[in-house]
């Protein structure tokens, strides 16, 4: 009778152990987001029961470049020139110049911020222009001393 029970025994844990992990209707996992990440460790089977409303709110495009154009360290041709613009060319918007008729956009080519005229962009209805960061122009290149005047050599 004990050889018997020996081979029952873990028959029976066995037959236990799986009854505990049968489903059993009612989900106690909660959501995670899709954008949370997850340990491999912790590996779970999560069962929505629901869809979740997904709502997105269209963000307004870049400005269009409208004519080919310059793009200036800071408000003008007082400033060195960073790179230009192509015609039809979408710009990522950064923010307002301080001083009006200027917006800073990130150069397309360096990834960096430049200066370009708010008549060369077209920018979409919607923007919210108000929430933009406020640009300072950068101080002028000024000579540290007067360029050299040319006088002509007296020829002999």
């Amino acid at each position: 009778m004990r050889k018997s029970l020996v081979g029952i025994v873990p028959i029976l844990l066995i037959l236990g152990q799986l009854a505990c992990n049968l489903p059993s209707g009612v989900s106690t996992a909660t959501p995670v987001p899709s954008d949370t990440p997850t340990p491999a460790a912790s590996a779970t089977l999560i069962i929505l029961t629901q869809n979740p409303t997904i709502t997105s709110t269209p963000l307004p495009q870049d400005p269009l470049v409208l004519r080919a154009t310059l793009c200036w360290q800071g408000p003008g041709p007082a400033y060195p020139t960073v790179s230009a613009l192509k015609v039809n060319e979408r710009v990522k918007l950064l923010g307002r110049g301080s001083i009006s008729g200027w917006y800073i956009v990130e150069n397309p080519i360096y990834h960096d911020p430049c200066w370009v005229q708010e008549s060369e962009l077209q920018i979409e209805p919607g923007t919210d222009l108000a929430g933009l960061r406020i640009f300072n122009p950068p101080p002028t290149s000024t000579p540290t001393k007067p360029p050299p005047t040319i006088t002509p050599s007296p020829t002999p």
